[in-house]
């Protein structure tokens, strides 16, 4: 009897073929052939040359009924991504689905750029998520998920190529086509295409969770990513003290109680604002935007000596003030309340250290600059590295430049982490990549080696001569 079932088995397994996209293309007489390896899955020859996939099934709780369920015509779904979605009809079939409710599901499932935009509505909001996360979420999705963009290279990208991912129903979606789109969306921006995997990562557990879905298809692993590419550009503690004396000039009149020597900033033809932000973020650790050009006086104690922050990557926290940065602010605070100053204001500024002198007033294209504060010192910054003869870098590498230079000095990742607000539980290791950025340290740390050495070869020639 053994040998009987054997040889039906054996007789059953002669009649499939392990099909593979190269096999299928190759078939041209009418008929059908069925997969090795996931048993029921069958492609369709027509007669007139055309080829589809389906799956053959039987009803759990009626064996004898036979059903099939069309899964795609090929190329338009490869082998690969066919076996997919077989195992997911066989899944459903399991689970007790009757024929007429997977066909019903399979027909009502969402394509991914509905998913995509389910997630934004339900999850993409405040306080998880920032405006300038949200924003960016905005830029990849339109680009390259829902195809809407007015960059002229993506577009003819896309007139080039089959690869949509947005279109795809999120069954169809695996490691291959997943793949072949992060390398697609790489040709342009690497960034850009860890980016849309790591926001399709996040959509897709949020389709497991919904029950869309029964596994996570994106399942990347650090090294199948491009490599970051990190801008390690810093200036020197020289560069930055020629540049802070440039972007900061007090009153000479004014010791005990600072003020700016605004007359300095129009001879110069500098703003005064720009430039003592470019300023505070030489002498603070502090992301020169969200964490300076944005805070609010209410946000710094002069009596704890502390700037606190509401919304940081990592949380509400308060950070220490070095006696030039406290300086600067207590000078521009006696500005705030100078007539005449570009510090006054008698609107929503007056709440910002940093306030805007365009705020309210048309910018581009007719849009009105709602930020009460100011964005943007490009121009400013351009311009005194320009006259200090500095290679521009951006206006970012000034926290770079800070903390670099400050782990430099005091040798200690523990207190530069803390400095920086990097994380504890992590042991610090954002801060890490500051000691990498640093060749000096190797220099010393070889030197120390040698003198090791040396000392260790003089000992023992001693030892020898006794």
């Amino acid at each position: 009897m053994n040998e009987e079932v054997q040889k039906e088995k054996k007789k059953i397994k002669d009649t499939r073929k392990h099909l593979s996209d190269k096999l299928i293309r190759g078939l041209n007489v009418p008929g059908s052939v069925g997969d090795d390896t996931v048993v029921g899955l069958r492609v369709h020859v027509n007669k007139g040359g055309s080829k589809t996939l389906y799956y053959h099934y039987s009803d759990k709780h009626d064996g004898k009924k036979r059903h099939k369920e069309k899964i795609g015509v090929f190329p338009n779904v490869n082998v690969a991504q066919a076996r997919n979605q077989a195992k997911v009809i066989a899944a459903d079939v399991m689970k007790g689905k009757s024929a007429s409710q997977i066909k019903r599901e399979r027909q009502n499932e969402p394509f991914v750029k509905e998913l995509m935009e389910e997630y934004v509505k339900a999850k993409l909001k405040e306080p998880k998520y920032k405006p300038s996360t949200q924003k960016r979420w905005g830029h990849f999705n339109n680009a390259w998920i829902f195809k809407k963009t007015k960059d002229k290279i993506i577009k003819a990208m896309f007139t080039k190529t089959k690869i949509d991912i947005g279109s795809k129903k999120l069954s169809e979606v695996n490691m291959e086509n997943l793949s072949e789109f992060h390398r697609f969306v790489g040709s342009k921006s690497e960034s850009a295409a860890n980016t849309l995997i790591e926001m399709l990562g996040v959509i897709f557990n949020y389709a497991v969770e919904k029950k869309l879905v029964s596994n996570n298809p994106v399942k990347f692993k650090t090294e199948d990513l491009f490599e970051k590419k990190e801008d390690n550009r810093r200036l020197t503690w020289t560069q930055m003290s020629s540049v802070k004396d440039r972007a900061i000039r007090y009153d000479d009149r004014s010791k005990n109680n600072p003020r700016l020597n605004i007359d300095y900033y129009k001879e110069k033809g500098l703003n005064p604002v720009s430039c003592c932000l470019i300023g505070f973020a030489l002498l603070t650790p502090r992301r020169y935007k969200s964490e300076g050009g944005q805070i609010q006086w209410g946000q710094i104690s002069f009596q704890e000596k502390k700037l606190f922050l509401d919304k940081t990557k990592v949380g509400q926290k308060g950070y220490k003030l070095g006696p030039k940065a406290l300086k600067l602010l207590r000078a521009i605070k006696n500005e705030s309340f100078r007539k005449g100053s570009p510090f006054m204001y008698n609107d929503e500024r007056s709440k910002y250290v940093f306030p805007s002198h365009i705020f309210g007033k048309f910018k581009y294209l007719g849009k009105v600059n709602e930020k009460p504060y100011i964005s943007n010192v490009r121009r400013t910054w351009r311009r005194i590295l320009g006259d200090l003869n500095i290679t521009y870098i951006p206006t970012y590498n000034c926290r770079h430049s800070f903390l670099t230079n400050a782990l430099s000095k005091i040798k200690s990742v523990p207190v530069v982490g803390e400095m920086a607000g990097h994380s504890k539980k992590s042991g610090y290791k954002s801060t890490l990549r500051y000691t990498k950025i640093l060749d000096e340290d190797v220099t010393d740390a070889l030197n120390i080696i040698d003198e090791d050495e040396a000392e260790s070869s003089k000992f023992l020639n001693i030892k020898e001569a006794v």
